[in-house]
C-alpha cells in the first residue's frame, strides 16, 4: 500500500527496505466529509511521512483518523478510530453520538517530544466528560485523548485542523499598521529616518522574555499530538522518514540580509572570514538596486556560499505593490543579481520580513524556488508593529515553492529592539537553538553584516555562536538553497508498507538524498517519542504497545 498522494516511484527511484515484525500498523486511513479538513490531515501525515491512504479501509486492524464524524467512524466493534472534531458544533455531535458532555476550556499544553524537550500550545480544548471515557493521553490533569470504553474509538480534545489552519495559513498575511502605511506611502523612503530614531521607536525589553515554546513552535505541539495519538490508539510501531540525513538530528542554515553598501563591502568580509575558518557556507540576500553593487564581490559571495534576492530598493513598499508589479519587481531583482553574481539566484527574502500569500505567489511566479521571509515567531514586526510568525521551525511548501521560516531570533531584534549586548544575544541564540535541536528542527540564523556582528569586536562573538553548531556532530550545516532542495526531495519520498516490509521510496533521488533514513516510533511517554532508526541490520524488533 502506497501513501495515496500522487506520483508513484519511477525507474529512478531508489529504496531502503527493512523486515518488520507484525506490530507495524497498516497504512493509516484518513477521512473527512470536508475536503479542506482532509487536506489538513494529509499535511500532518505528510510532515511525518507516515504511510497513509484515502481509500476505503482494507482490514479490521487498520487505524482510521478522521476530522469530524466521517462515515464509519463510530462502529464500537470495528477498526480503531481517532476522531478530531472540527469546531464546537462537531464536538457537540460527537458528544451526542456517544452519550457524553462537552465544554470549551482554555489550556496551555506542554508535551515532551524528546528527553528534556517540550513543545507547547495555547489553545481552546473541547473537553469531553462522561462515565464511558478512559484517558489515554494526558498533559498533567488535562486529557488530550480519550478512549470510549467498550469500543476502539478515540476522541481528541484538541481541534487539530482549526488550530493548524489558523497558525500556518491564518498568520501568513500581515496586517500593516496605519503608521507603517503612512510611512511606506510617503515621498521619502523609511530608511531616510536615522536608525537611532527608528530603533528607539521599536525598542522593547519585554519582547526578549517572550521567546517561549508556545510562541516559537505551537505547530510542533499539534504535530506531536497527531503522532502520539497514532502510537497510543494503535498500540503499534509507526514508521516515518527522518527529517535529516543519517547521523544528523537538526540543521543550521546561516543567512545574511545585506542592507547597506558598508555592510556588503566591510561587514561581509568579517563574517566570511569567520565562516571560512569554520568551513561554513552561507546565503547572502542582497537588494539589487539600493546601493552600487560590485560584480566581483557578488561573484565571490556566490562561490563561498550562495546569493539570494532581497528585493530592489528595500523600501518597505513591496507589500503594497499590485500583484503584477510585485512579479515584475521580483523578476528584475533576480535577473540583475544573476548577471552580477554570475550564478543562479534561487531564493528570496523580503525586506523587514514582510509576508503575505500574494507575495509568496509572486515569488514563485518570478522564478524563485524558495522563500525565507516568514519568521517562526518574532517579537515585533516593523510592518504590523505586533508580534508575528507562523509557529513552526520546519520548512513547508506553499504556492509551488519551499518556505523556510526564520526560526531563530534575528540579531537586529535581540540587540537593536531588545537592547541586549552582543554576548547576551549570542547566549540567547544558543539557548533557543538547543530547544530547536531537541525538537529536531531547523535553526535559520539571520545575521546582518551591517549591525553588531559585522562591526569591530563583533566577529569574535559571531565565531562563538557558529562554533557552538560546528562543534556539534549531530548538526548538519547547509545553505538555505541546499536546505530547500533537501526538504523538497523529502516531500517527494514516501514509505511503502507491504507484506511485513517497509521500504523507503525516493523519486529522482541524488547522492545526497540517498541519506534519508527510515525511523520507527515504538512508544510515547514521559520522555517523548521512543524512536528506532534504520541501522546496519535489515531487521528491527519494534516494541509492542505504548506508554500511557
Amino acid at each position: 500500500m502506497v501513501a495515496n498522494r500522487g506520483a508513484i516511484a519511477s525507474a529512478k527511484t531508489r529504496s531502503q527496505e527493512i523486515e518488520l515484525t507484525e506490530t507495524l500498523t497498516s497504512p493509516l486511513a484518513l477521512g473527512s466529509k470536508d475536503p479542506q479538513n482532509l487536506a489538513i490531515l494529509r499535511e500532518f501525515a505528510d510532515f511525518w511521512k507516515v504511510p497513509y491512504t484515502l481509500d476505503q479501509l482494507q482490514d479490521g486492524d487498520q487505524l482510521f483518523f478522521t476530522a469530524g464524524l466521517a462515515d464509519g467512524a463510530v462502529s464500537p466493534e470495528g477498526y480503531p478510530v481517532i476522531i478530531s472534531p472540527v469546531g464546537i458544533e462537531e464536538a457537540k455531535s460527537v458528544a451526542r453520538q456517544f452519550g457524553l458532555e462537552v465544554f470549551k476550556e482554555e489550556a496551555l499544553l506542554h508535551l515532551p517530544v524528546s528527553p528534556g524537550t517540550f513543545v507547547s500550545l495555547k489553545t481552546v480544548l473541547n473537553q469531553f466528560s462522561g462515565s464511558r471515557l478512559k484517558p489515554v493521553l494526558k498533559d498533567g490533569s488535562t486529557t488530550i485523548l480519550h478512549q470510549i470504553l467498550g469500543s476502539r474509538v478515540h476522541v481528541l480534545s484538541t481541534d487539530l485542523v482549526s488550530d493548524y489552519y489558523q497558525l500556518i495559513y491564518g498568520r501568513l498575511d500581515e496586517n500593516p499598521s496605519w503608521k507603517f502605511r503612512i510611512l511606506a506611502k510617503a515621498p521619502f523612503s523609511y530608511d531616510t529616518i536615522p536608525s537611532c530614531i527608528r530603533n528607539r521607536i521599536f525598542r522593547t525589553k519585554k519582547a526578549i522574555a517572550q521567546f517561549r515554546e508556545e510562541m516559537l513552535g505551537p505547530v510542533e505541539c499539534l504535530r506531536a499530538i497527531f503522532l502520539a495519538s497514532l502510537v497510543v490508539a494503535s498500540g503499534k510501531t509507526i514508521p516515518r522518514i527522518g527529517f535529516w540525513r543519517r547521523g544528523k538530528t537538526y540543521t543550521l542554515a546561516v543567512s545574511h540580509d545585506v542592507e547597506t553598501q558598508v555592510g556588503l563591502e566591510d561587514g561581509a568580509s568579517r563574517l566570511v572570514e569567520v565562516e571560512r575558518e569554520l568551513n561554513i557556507r552561507s546565503t547572502w540576500n542582497i537588494p539589487s538596486d539600493r546601493y552600487p553593487l560590485s560584480s566581483q564581490l557578488l561573484t565571490y559571495l556566490a562561490k563561498t556560499g550562495e546569493v539570494g534576492a532581497h528585493d530592489t530598493k528595500h523600501d518597505g513598499r513591496l507589500f503594497f505593490a499590485r500583484y503584477k508589479d510585485k512579479v515584475e519587481r521580483l523578476t528584475q531583482c533576480r535577473e540583475r543579481l544573476e548577471i552580477l553574481a554570475k550564478s543562479e539566484v534561487r531564493g528570496f527574502r523580503s525586506p523587514l520580513l514582510q509576508h503575505s500569500r500574494e507575495i509568496l505567489d509572486a515569488v514563485g511566479k518570478a522564478g524563485y524556488k524558495f522563500d525565507s521571509s516568514v519568521p517562526s515567531w518574532e517579537a515585533l514586526s516593523p510592518t504590523s508593529l505586533k508580534p508575528h510568525g507562523v509557529g513552526t521551525i520546519f520548512p513547508f511548501s506553499i504556492s509551488g515553492i519551499v518556505e523556510v521560516p526564520v526560526s531563530l531570533p534575528q540579531d537586529h531584534q535581540l540587540i537593536r529592539v531588545g537592547g541586549l549586548g552582543v554576548a547576551q544575544a549570542v547566549d540567547r541564540l544558543i539557548d533557543v537553538s538547543r530547544w530547536v535541536k531537541g525538537v529536531g528542527g531547523v535553526c535559520v540564523l539571520l545575521a546582518h553584516p551591517d549591525y553588531e556582528f559585522g562591526l569591530e569586536g563583533g566577529p569574535e562573538e559571531y565565531h562563538r555562536l557558529l562554533q557552538s553548531f560546528r562543534s556539534d556532530p549531530s548538526c548538519d550545516i547547509v545553505t538555505l538553497g541546499e536546505l530547500a532542495d533537501w526538504w523538497a526531495n523529502r516531500e517527494q519520498s514516501q514509505i511503502n508498507v507491504t507484506e511485513g516490509k517497509a521500504s523507503l521510496q525516493q523519486i529522482n533521488s541524488r547522492e545526497r538524498a540517498d541519506r534519508l533514513e527510515l525511523e520507527f516510533v515504538t512508544a510515547y511517554g514521559s520522555e517523548g517519542f521512543k524512536v528506532e532508526r534504520f541501522a546496519d541490520s535489515n531487521v528491527i524488533e519494534p516494541s509492542r504497545g505504548s506508554e500511557k
